[in-house]
């Protein structure tokens, strides 16, 4: 007898050249073998049904949380957008201040100069009042000298003309006495 079975299933199955005979109770087997593996089949085709249901669901919310983070995304970008704008804006607020402070620190630099050559003037003119200062304590000191010689004098002179006095007195009173009083 020439047969074989099936690998998966081991259903009965003649070689085909065979002269094997038709058993029905071959058949039989066969066939319940083919339903109990069906039935397993449609279990497992409920459970991947049902797997899928499920999948679909979670797909399904997958979707919409897609959508919504799309959106999010959508607004963040418009955000974005909104914030790059004023970020550029602050960006040229920024150029013009520093234009702004770079003219004030040239305007600086100038006064600084001048306030430099006003300290060297300044310098200069405290040198010269000081020279000037001796010069005039000097002077101050000679003025002091040249009163008291000054004073000196006058009281000579005073002397002088108290003696000039006198001899006029003399004078007139030898004239009165020579040739009367006539001069």
């Amino acid at each position: 007898m020439s047969s074989t079975t099936t690998t998966r299933l081991e259903l009965f199955k003649p070689v085909p050249g065979s002269s094997e005979p038709f058993r029905a109770t071959d058949h039989n087997s066969n066939m319940d073998k083919i339903d109990a593996q069906a039935v397993t089949v449609d279990g497992r085709l409920d459970t991947n049904e049902a797997l899928n249901v499920t999948q679909t669901g979670r797909l399904d919310g997958i979707d919409t949380l897609n959508t919504a983070q799309n959106t999010r995304l959508t607004n963040i970008e418009t955000v974005d957008g909104t914030q790059t704008t004023r970020l550029n804006g602050i960006d040229t607020l920024n150029t013009t201040q520093n234009t702004r402070l770079t003219n004030i620190e040239t305007v600086d630099a100038t006064q600084t100069t001048r306030l430099n050559g006003i300290d060297t003037l300044n310098t200069t003119q405290n040198t010269r009042l000081t020279t000037n200062e001796s010069s005039i304590t000097s002077i101050n000191t000679l003025n002091a000298t040249q009163n008291g010689r000054l004073t000196t004098n006058e009281t000579s002179i005073g002397s002088i003309n108290t003696l000039n006095t006198a001899q006029n007195s003399r004078l007139t009173a030898l004239e009165t006495t020579i040739d009367g009083g006539t001069p």
